[in-house]
């Protein structure tokens, strides 16, 4: 077993030098440690290379080392904040095309896993395949009961190819970190683990499944937006069976104007309905092109291929509404700000050097209005700094910049000139103001209240680890207070002040968790005076008598 992996590891390998050299990447290759010497062969090239610049050389060679690497370079294509623009540009047009393999594969695998003959299971199958892609292809069929659908079927063997590339990819990020220092900062392997999930997620069509049931739910009351009925009897890992639904396709722009539909409200509808996806549903289609969004005569929407999709929590969701308003209102501060928090920033970043490439943005931006500008190249402009400073976007985060970015050339493509991030004002507005309605203030205050009252439950705990350190003579603490703050008294005094502070609300923090966790208990001190309620109005008075100190001291 142990032989054929390595068999298998090898041959694959060199396949994968020979395409890199072919490309032009031998010196890299070298460089990197994957060739041992130098030589002519590590200059060997196809006529014409040269002509195209290395980003094209990148593109086609993930496109000749086919499904695993296509993925691959996909999801690459959504990290601006690791890969300059041009290379982004051109992974970009990495498209999933394959041949088609034969329909005689194609029954035997749906007759391996659904278990009964196809022609017991269908009345018809097409044995034309609708669409061919590098893990799976298409067909439509008719079930027993006259359902029209289409059946997406897996390549056979497509798991085996994916788990050795894989296993390459592993091997070759660990070797990359270890060689160039530059690369530990990037996270190479995290980024190899985060496309393992990613594919297997897409390989198993049981999660494509629930995703579009998941899509079905959220726009149930929408007669707008139709997304296919999945058939989970006729489904498994390998095999998804779901309704089929006409429509023109959204890059076939002559057949949308002679079917009478205006495509300046086809763009604003489309991005109403990604919009209410991101930022009310929090669960949006990762992929939203052409090709995978139709509409039907009166306008409504059909959406198709359901394996790529992000998710966002309330936090994130609030992010991406603090951004969608900043955009909408034209403040760069704000739009720098919301895009700080999509990442991880350094500890090492120059923050003068950010600040200063930040200003600069605030300039271009002050005066010029966002419809002139379009949302790609704001988004550029902001991925520019992201990348210049390093900041790692979440995984999530860089999904959802390629979804807007899609969403905004399909919108161009429809109705030139037109700005979409307009769409998203009224969902931003309404995601702002349920941020602020009582239910969900109680709701975060509770949470907080019971987070705090966690970290209070824990500080005598910390306060004898902190005690045994010092008398261990282990607790070392460095503060250069001449250096921040040249008047050492009046920085103590404030800091006594602080701490005084923090003991209060402290008290205070605990006197609110307990009388919260006594209520309705029907507890009672000395001449029948309620816990709970004393223990609340004390904390009421102790949190007026701190603000009024805070206000006083105006500070």
């Amino acid at each position: 077993m142990q032989i054929n992996r390595h068999y298998r590891h090898i041959q694959r390998y060199r396949k994968i030098t020979s395409v890199l050299l072919k490309q032009g990447f031998g010196y890299v290759l070298y460089q990197w440690g994957f060739l041992s010497f130098p030589g002519k062969l590590l200059f060997k090239k196809k006529p014409g290379a040269d002509q195209l610049s290395l980003a094209e050389r990148m593109r086609m060679a993930l496109a000749e080392l086919g499904p695993t690497f296509i993925k691959f370079g996909q999801i690459l294509s959504t990290r601006q904040d690791l890969l300059p623009p041009d290379y982004i540009h051109e992974l970009e047009k990495l498209q999933d095309e394959a041949p088609a393999f034969p329909f005689v594969l194609i029954k035997k695998l749906i007759e391996q896993e659904l278990k009964h003959p196809l022609e017991e299971l269908f009345t018809s199958f097409d044995p034309e395949p609708l669409a061919a892609a590098s893990i799976g292809q298409v067909h439509r069929a008719v079930l027993a009961g006259g359902q029209q659908v289409v059946v997406k079927v897996q390549r056979p063997n497509i798991e085996k190819e994916i788990e050795t590339d894989l296993e390459i990819l592993y091997e070759a990020a660990r070797l990359i970190e270890k060689r160039l220092a530059w690369a530990e900062t990037y996270s190479f392997t995290g980024l190899v683990k985060e496309f393992e999930r990613v594919i297997h997620e897409e390989m198993n069509y049981y999660a494509e499944g629930r995703n579009a049931d998941i899509f079905k739910r959220n726009f149930s009351g929408n007669p707008d937006v139709l997304i296919p009925t999945v058939y989970w009897e006729y489904c498994t890992r390998k095999v998804l069976t779901m309704e089929y639904l006409s429509g023109i396709k959204l890059s076939k722009f002559q057949e949308i104007e002679r079917s009478g539909l205006s495509r300046t409200e086809l763009a604003l509808k489309l991005a109403d309905i990604i919009f209410k996806q991101i930022l009310i549903d929090g669960f949006f289609h990762g992929d939203p092109h052409p090709g995978n969004i139709a509409v039907q005569p009166g306008g409504k929407i059909v959406f198709m291929d359901f394996g790529m999709v992000g998710h966002l929590n309330e936090e994130s969701k609030n992010i991406v509404g603090d951004l969608m308003m900043a955009l909408v209102g034209k403040d760069a501060g704000k739009v720098m700000k919301a895009t700080l928090a999509l990442g991880m920033v350094p500890k090492g970043v120059d923050k003068k050097v950010l600040r200063m490439d930040i200003e600069l943005l605030q300039k271009k931006y002050y005066t010029v209005s966002l419809d002139q500008i379009g949302l790609r190249e704001a988004i550029d402009d902001i991925m520019g700094v992201v990348f210049k400073h390093h900041i790692h976007l979440l995984p999530e985060f860089a999904l959802l910049v390629k979804a807007l970015l899609t969403l905004e050339g399909i919108a161009q493509e429809l109705a030139p000139g037109l700005s979409v991030v307009t769409a998203a004002e009224p969902f931003a507005r309404k995601l702002l103001k349920e941020r602020y309605t009582a239910p969900e203030l109680s709701k975060r205050t509770f949470k907080n209240l019971q987070e705090f009252g966690e970290t209070v439950s824990l500080l005598p705990k910390r306060v004898a680890q902190l005690l045994d350190l010092l008398h261990e003579g282990e607790l070392g603490i460095n503060l250069k207070v001449e250096h921040y703050y040249p008047q050492k008294e009046e920085f103590f005094n404030r800091a006594n002040i602080l701490i005084n502070r923090v003991a209060f609300s402290i008290v205070i923090a605990s006197l609110f968790t307990g009388s919260a966790l006594l209520a309705g208990n029907g507890n009672f001190l000395l001449w029948n005076i309620p816990v709970a309620e004393t223990g609340f109005v004390m904390a009421v008075v102790m949190s007026f008598l701190l603000l009024v100190s805070i206000l006083r001291s105006g500070k």
